[in-house]
């Protein structure tokens, strides 16, 4: 029987930026039955948050690929966080490679980068998250307002960045092309104590190698004396393998990348085609 069940959000839970009223439904339906809901994502949770609230969701959240876990309250029960002595390396091969870096913290967004290059990726990342939007302007305007455009905070000095009691979480790039990433990809993954893992074909993010959304949720799993096939899992992309090989029930998003429809006990509909509702009701009817 499933007593937890843990779903991505990009490209998995929400479609346009939306959870539909069907995949709401669904959560409602299964939480009604006394079965636990769980968000795992690589956003941050300041991300999600505005969702749990629009929606009405009360649930736990793994965030930033698995770098924190928090409770229904927003609290941090644990939290993996990047060894800050890799720090200056990373930025430099991001920055090697024209990748402007937005890192992921306890205390918000920060940068190293300057607000010309900040704007031009969050221009990436809004091709990327709204790809039906096509006019110029408007995919400027969602840039320009952009939540991490506006509350990003520019590193004027990172040795006391670095001193500081901050913590960094994850750092996120985006790319024009995933051949953009070639090159910085293969040099991250040569150094030790991260894990390099992409939510899309076009970027590329960089987390402590314990920080993983399979590793955390079956951590805490196991607090709450869930065994593992009691998890189902719902995912898509690169940033959800830990979790398809770390749970014995598993749901590839139809278009989920096809590492991921490999290793995935079952396949269900598109996020477009709320997907997430399909998988909820086919377990609920067993």
């Amino acid at each position: 029987m499933i007593k937890l069940i843990a779903s991505d959000m990009d490209g998995t839970l929400i479609f346009d930026q939306k959870i539909s009223k069907e995949n709401l439904e669904a959560i409602h339906a299964a939480q009604k039955k006394g079965i636990k809901f769980a968000i795992a994502t690589g956003r941050a949770y300041e991300d999600v948050k505005p969702y749990l609230d629009e929606y009405g969701l009360t649930c736990e959240c793994v965030v930033l690929n698995g770098g924190e876990y928090r409770d229904s309250a927003g609290t941090i029960v644990e939290g993996i966080y990047i060894d800050k002595s890799l720090v200056n390396e990373i930025i430099s091969i991001l920055s090697e490679g024209n990748l402007a870096a937005e890192i992921y913290t306890n205390d918000g967004y920060y940068t190293t980068n300057t607000e010309e290059e900040i704007l031009d990726s969050m221009v990436k990342r809004s091709k990327i998250f709204r790809p039906h939007i096509t006019d110029p302007n408007e995919i400027y305007r969602n840039a320009l307002n952009h939540p991490h455009f506006v509350k990003m905070k520019y590193i004027t000095n990172i040795d006391e960045f670095l001193k500081s009691n901050v913590e960094i979480g994850k750092f996120i790039s985006f790319a024009d092309s995933a051949d953009e990433l070639n090159g910085p990809r293969e040099k991250l993954n040569k150094l030790r104590g991260i894990v390099v893992s992409s939510s899309f074909t076009t970027n590329i993010e960089i987390n402590d190698r314990y920080a993983t959304k399979g590793r955390i949720l079956a951590k805490a799993a196991a607090r709450m004396g869930i065994n593992k096939d009691e998890v189902a899992i719902l995912g898509d992309g690169f940033n959800d393998y830990s979790m398809f090989v770390e749970f014995p029930n598993s749901f590839a998003m139809e278009n989920a990348i096809p590492e991921i429809k490999e290793v995935a006990k079952y396949i269900t509909a598109s996020n477009v085609e709320h997907g997430v509702a399909k998988a909820i009701y086919r377990m609920l009817e067993r």
